[in-house]
């Protein structure tokens, strides 16, 4: 994280215009700051909005992950049995096969039972959580995703601790 300092313009009576000197940290820029050493691994992206799925993929790529992306849940499946990733994101909103039937899917076969099954929604109330947890998902993130948590659920799936 950055410190320093942001010119402010305007008065009481005016409002207030706050001017980044350099822009606000891109999701690429702040991906260059982990932390963790975690054993590159075959990451699965199951998520309908083309531009949250390439994100998250250039970042998972930044930290030297292999990373497959399908924009449906039975495209996902059908990457997942040839890709065989250890670590799949998945959204829970997805056209034609939900994100529930994409771990039910994948928790049935015996092939893909064991990757990491990770929830990336925007359903995040308590009953969501429940719901994904007995679906199958071993985590479940509120989008947009928290990096550190990202992070952290690669370095368990990697056995660092």
């Amino acid at each position: 994280m950055q410190v320093g300092t942001v010119p402010v313009e305007g008065g009481m009576a005016e409002g207030a215009e706050f001017v980044p000197l350099d822009g606000p940290p891109s999701l690429a820029a702040t991906a260059d700051t982990t932390t963790t050493e975690v054993r590159p691994q075959r990451v699965l992206v199951i998520e309908d909005n083309v531009d949250a799925a390439d994100s998250l993929r250039e970042v998972l790529e930044m930290w030297r992950h292999t990373v497959v992306v399908a924009y449906s849940g039975s495209d996902g499946i059908a990457k997942a049995r040839s890709f065989r990733p250890e670590v799949v994101f998945c959204d829970i909103g997805l056209p034609e096969m939900d994100g529930y039937q994409v771990a039910q899917a994948m928790r049935s076969d015996p092939g893909l039972r064991k990757a990491k099954l990770v929830a990336l929604t925007g359903y995040a109330s308590p009953d969501d959580v429940v719901r994904s947890r007995e679906a199958g998902f071993s985590a479940h993130f509120a989008k947009p995703p928290n990096l550190e948590a990202i992070e952290g659920v690669l370095a368990t799936a990697s056995g660092v601790p």
